[in-house]
């Protein structure tokens, strides 16, 4: 069981991916590799029953059904373009990212139960467009994609009936947090011979005339399967359209970064190119960059002489959560002969390239050679895309192209002693977002953590770009600011570095989670599934000049941020 720490497959079929490293194949027809940014993204489109189902959850909860019709029927039901379109961003913070994450899916899925039959939020998740994910968001994306759109309650703990057939994780779902992903084996010697096995099967890579970091190591270990991320586009969900389409981000480490831009405590600066990748194409939509490859060549770097098999899954996951560099290698310690960095020279000898992070060959050589950090350089080197103190992967969603206009943000940043948000990734995301003008249009929002503690603004869901221009997009902002209002123990205040879970401890966290995501305000949650629909439906109200109704009037003026 130990072969599957984090993600695991659909069944056993799901396992027959591409190859399981680099392998030269024939380059694109056209004979070029990159494309440029300004083409527009690939995308997935939202079936429309998937509203239509949400819109009845919503109905059959509300306090005042006739006026929540009034208020959102019109917009829901609309032709295709008045409808919302909806991004959900999960943010990094290791396993208890990937948990409060799983509690706040689960809250807006239609086949929970309690989501849609009591708390009016479920479809929320059928109905997204999209979903991001950085580094423990990223494990939690990355896994629910693969595994073909579980629910959270079959992703997180295999069927009772797969159990008592003996299958187990092997053949569906299932995270084995009780195995620490750090130190798996009952003894030293045990995780010696364990990460001695990782090396050996990435081995071929490394033979294939790459380089090997500690990067492929921690992919390994999220999850020993072999699959390919690019290959999630060949899952009959991601085909039938059932599921968000999925990104994940990273942070770019330029070559000689500048201190001045980069936020105290963080180790990359604000100011460096942000990669993306989906199951399509990988790159930058920033402007010193603006440029993607098709994420299936990753690994390549010209037109050609390509290959496949660079971007296995766990891999592209480790390259979101590889927060190494901060601690120098130094992180995952392991009995003589030492540091896992020590085994991977020991095993591979000398390498020109940074062994605390990804070593991706650069696509994108001599690009952009006057705004591009990279242009020169052979291998780009990408770490945690929360290395610059953004850990919310807001930023693809808010890509012109996407016309994203409600995006659900869910903070579980470790910001205060007690490991809870208090607003300040939420604040390096604006920032961030401010340095590129308009291409990245944020709302407004309090501009310290002083504040957002000060007005609850963690405690409790809360609406940021009620009074912006129709063009800056609603960000209904779930932070994991502390325990839920109805008085519980809190369960989710847990440390980054904390890398084992029981499975009681898992069921505990996402239901806490379940209960912070749907408890409105001071715990009264009598309107928050009708309040929750107006904040998603406001942009696409505006755009259509439909007027605003009481219901949703009354619920904007409770939930929202207005300075």
């Amino acid at each position: 069981a130990s072969s599957f720490l984090v993600l695991c497959p659909l069944s056993i079929a799901a396992l027959t991916s591409g190859p399981s490293f680099p392998t030269p194949v024939a380059c694109p027809s056209s004979g070029t590799l990159v494309r440029s940014a300004g083409t527009g993204p690939a995308q997935l489109t939202v079936l429309p029953g998937a509203w239509n189902t949400y819109l009845k959850n919503v109905l059959s909860t509300s306090p005042t059904p006739n006026q929540a019709q009034a208020g959102i029927h019109n917009i829901l039901t609309s032709q295709s373009a008045r409808l919302p379109k909806l991004g959900i961003a999960v943010s990094g913070g290791s396993y208890r990212a990937a948990l409060f994450g799983a509690g706040v899916l689960s809250s807006l899925d239609a086949r929970n139960s309690t989501a849609a039959q009591k708390t009016g939020t479920g479809g929320l998740l059928q109905a997204a467009s999209y979903l991001s994910g950085i580094s423990g968001g990223s494990w939690l994306v990355t896994s629910l994609a693969q595994a073909n759109f579980p629910t959270i309650a079959d992703l997180t703990f295999p069927p009772a009936a797969q159990l008592n057939s003996g299958l187990g994780n092997a053949a569906f779902g299932g995270w084995l947090a009780q195995f620490d992903l750090t130190n798996p084996g009952p003894t030293a010697n045990d995780t010696l011979a364990y990460v001695e096995a990782i090396l050996a099967e990435i081995a071929p890579k490394f033979a294939a005339g790459f380089p090997v970091t500690i990067t492929d190591v921690w992919g390994k270990a999220i999850t020993r399967i072999s699959y390919l991320f690019s290959d999630i586009a060949k899952v009959p969900s991601f085909v039938a359209h059932e599921q968000p389409f999925p990104i994940l981000i990273a942070d770019s480490i330029p070559p000689r970064p500048n201190a001045s831009e980069t936020v105290p405590g963080e180790t990359v600066p604000l100011t460096s190119e942000l990669w993306e990748f989906n199951v399509f194409e990988s790159g930058s939509f920033d402007p010193m960059l603006a440029s993607f490859v098709p994420t299936s060549l990753l690994g390549s770097v010209n037109a050609s002489k390509c290959v496949a098999g660079f971007d296995q899954a766990g891999y592209i996951a480790g390259i979101s959560s590889d927060l190494f560099n901060e601690f120098n290698g130094e992180f995952i310690s392991f009995p003589p002969p030492g540091p896992i960095i020590e085994l991977i020279n020991a095993t591979f000898g000398p390498q020109e390239v940074r062994l605390d992070s990804a070593a991706v060959p650069n696509p994108f050589k001599g690009i952009n050679p006057n705004t591009f950090a990279n242009t020169n350089e052979d291998f780009v080197t990408l770490v945690d895309g929360g290395s610059d103190g953004e850990q919310i992967p807001i930023q693809p969603l808010l890509v012109g192209a996407r016309a994203v206009d409600t995006i659900i943000a869910i903070d579980a940043s470790a910001d205060t002693a007690d490991n809870f948000a208090n607003g300040t990734d939420f604040i390096n995301s604006a920032k961030r977002a401010a340095l590129f003008g308009s291409l990245y249009p944020f709302p407004t929002i309090p501009s310290t953590a002083d504040i957002f503690v000060q007005q609850n603004l963690t405690r409790h869901p809360t609406f940021f770009g009620c009074n912006d221009s129709v063009e800056t997009p609603m960000i209904i902002y779930i932070a994991n600011g502390g325990p839920p209002a109805d008085g519980a123990a809190p369960v989710t205040g847990t440390p980054r570095l904390q890398t084992t879970y029981t499975p009681e401890e898992v069921r505990a966290f996402i239901d806490q989670a379940f209960d912070i995501a749907t408890q409105g305000i001071d715990g009264d949650a009598s309107d928050w599934g009708t309040c929750l629909a107006c904040g998603v439906v406001e942009k696409a109200r505006a755009r259509a000049g439909v007027p605003r109704l009481s219901v949703c009037s009354a619920c904007l003026e409770r939930y929202c941020w207005n300075g």
